[in-house]
């Protein structure tokens, strides 16, 4: 009897022995199930936060007082340009210095400088030395008196008497140098400006780099029938070198960085989508897309700093 009760306590001491493992196990295993839900739950609550994060809601009010702009995303024309400087100068055309056709002696002098006259204006009498006749030198078109030497009494012996300048047209001289010459020749588009002022003309002709330069000048004509293009302005033009065709561009004021990644932002009703996007070729108003945003979306590309702006103050709620 002794013997089978010590057997019967040997047998369930094996038995427990067996057990605390397997028991140990199964925790082990239920304790990693659950952390492994918890890390499903984390990254599910992260991805959730992202989303978020990408996508500002916005009133209908609130995106006219912010002045947010959209347009449609489309294809287009990219242009490579070269930026040359100058200055503006008198067509040569319009400017005359005027003489007295025989010598003689001042007797009228009717303009001074800065006065507008019209073509045949009287700007002075002189009376001739061979003939003692007098006779009337006039304004050989209409413009501005911008030089005078003629004085009551004085003789003309040859000398220039007057300036006349006619500024309804005047010419933009833009200096060349020779890295430049291989990609700008005569009839390219230029775009001039100065200040707020900008026009588009072409390009008239270019003189060769002379031995006292360092550079050749590039001419393009400006109608200047408005009085905004004064000579002597210092101006900016941008000359189109080659165009060429893209599947879809955007402005580059629609393109922010945000979170290491390039973004536009695409309205989608009341929302408005951080898009990340690959960019291509650009020039100096439009940028390539490559990927990212699609034909036909509406983008926004003027003020889309301040979605930015809020998607980073949305990302600084969460993460506190």
């Amino acid at each position: 009897m002794k013997f089978l009760m010590v057997l019967f306590l040997c047998f369930a001491l094996l038995a427990i022995d067996t057990l605390e493992p397997a028991l140990a196990s199964q925790q082990h295993s239920h304790s990693e199930e659950s952390d492994h839900d918890h890390e499903n739950k984390e990254s599910s609550q992260h991805e959730h936060k992202t989303e978020e994060e990408s996508v500002i809601a916005m009133s209908e009010a609130m995106v006219q007082a912010n002045g947010i702009i959209t347009s449609q995303a489309e294809g287009g024309i990219l242009r490579q340009t070269t930026k040359l400087y100058g200055r503006l100068v008198t067509d040569p055309a319009s400017l005359s210095h005027v003489r007295a056709r025989f010598d003689g002696m001042i007797i009228e002098a009717n303009v001074n400088i800065g006065m507008r006259v019209k073509k045949g204006s009287v700007l002075a009498t002189i009376e001739s030395n061979e003939s003692l006749k007098r006779y009337n030198i006039t304004a050989p078109f209409d413009g501005e008196v911008i030089a005078r030497h003629a004085n009551v009494g004085e003789l003309s012996n040859g000398q220039v008497l007057f300036s006349i300048a006619n500024y309804e047209r005047v010419w933009a001289e833009l200096a060349l140098f020779p890295s430049q010459i291989n990609t700008i020749r005569t009839g390219q588009d230029v775009t001039l400006s100065y200040a707020d002022a900008t026009q588009q003309s072409t390009i008239s002709h270019i003189t060769a780099i002379a031995e006292d330069m360092a550079h050749s000048a590039v001419f393009v004509s400006i109608d200047n029938a408005t009085e905004r293009w004064p000579v002597g302005t210092l101006v900016e033009g941008l000359v189109t070198t080659s165009e060429f065709n893209v599947d879809l561009r955007v402005p580059r004021s629609a393109l922010q960085s945000f979170e290491n990644e390039t973004v536009v932002f695409v309205r989608e009703g009341g929302e408005f989508h951080a898009k990340p996007v690959e960019v291509g070729r650009m020039d100096e108003v439009n940028v390539e897309i490559l990927s990212g945003i699609s034909l036909g979306d509406i983008i926004v590309v003027e003020n889309s700093f301040l979605l930015k702006a809020d998607l980073q103050k949305s990302e600084a709620g969460h993460d506190h």
